[in-house]
């Protein structure tokens, strides 16, 4: 896996350019092949689930920051699951709202300006009624890697999901990127999604930390901003930002389709392993 500053520094290293300016046009081309990539097909690994609270006399709702377009919606009241359907029409939907009507039996769901309305409008707050799937968008990669403090917990693998720090100012705009604890101080190297970040000096996990036991000590970590596209094929991004470089910017021809050929085969080898949500290789 790459973070953001690790594979901007590779773009500087293998473009021989490492000024501030080259590296922030690397950080477009990165970003913008991110964007190409994920948007060439529905990757299954696009695809996110948002859990929301409804809210009594609340019509619409916020969509999650990275939503790109809805799968499904549904409405979760005591132990019935709806499945309201689309309205897809301007038109239709204010027709359906001439009238005020509140129930907890939605029929209709309309999404409009990044926000997803029912009909009727729920008429009791339920938490965590409404859930939607959806595929997710990319979002720019920005962040530097963050390396503050040490990790003082003591990890024990396959049961702990809590990490402690020393000397950190870990933030709640911290969740969702990944988190790794270096080998060589105890950890083991493996990158782990943040879920929550209770304090500043405290953080979850999404998934119980799977490596050697780590005694309370002073593990050195890194804090990183992951692209969605998966771990193994980061480096994709960085051929392309690279073919585009040598295409532009620094001419050279024979290493801009040196690039392309690396690209371009990496990406069919993401389009056999990943292209199909089913595990049989005869699809």
């Amino acid at each position: 896996m790459l973070t953001f500053t690790q594979r901007r520094n590779l773009f500087g290293n293998l473009t021989n350019n490492t000024s501030t300016t080259n590296l922030t046009l690397g950080d477009t081309l990165l970003n913008e092949t991110d964007r190409e990539i994920i948007t060439s097909k529905a990757w299954d690994f696009r695809e996110r689930s948002q859990s929301v609270s409804t809210v009594a006399s609340q019509q619409f709702y916020s969509l999650a920051r990275n939503y790109g377009k809805l799968i499904n919606t549904t409405v979760t009241i005591g132990t019935t699951k709806y499945t309201p359907r689309e309205i897809v029409s301007r038109a239709k939907w204010d027709e359906l709202n001439q009238s005020t009507s509140a129930s907890d039996t939605p029929e209709y769901f309309y999404v409009y300006n990044k926000q997803i309305g029912y009909y009727p409008t729920p008429a009791t707050s339920t938490a965590s009624a409404i859930t939607n799937n959806y595929q997710a968008v990319h979002i720019d990669l920005s962040v530097a890697d963050y390396t503050t403090g040490t990790i003082t917990t003591t990890l024990t693998s396959g049961l702990i999901t809590t990490v402690t720090g020393s000397g950190t100012t870990w933030t709640s705009s911290m969740i969702g990127r990944y988190i790794q604890i270096a080998s060589a101080t105890g950890g083991d190297n493996e990158w782990y999604e943040i879920a929550t970040v209770p304090t500043t000096t405290t953080l979850t996990l999404t998934l119980p930390y799977n490596g050697t036991a780590i005694s309370a000590g002073s593990a050195t970590y890194m804090i990183g901003q992951m692209p969605i596209i998966p771990g193994d094929f980061h480096i994709l991004s960085v051929y392309r930002a690279c073919e585009l470089y040598f295409s532009g910017p620094a001419f050279d021809e024979k290493r801009a389709a040196t690039y392309k050929n690396l690209f371009r085969e990496g990406l069919i080898r993401m389009q056999n392993e990943l292209g199909s949500k089913s595990t049989s290789p005869r699809i």
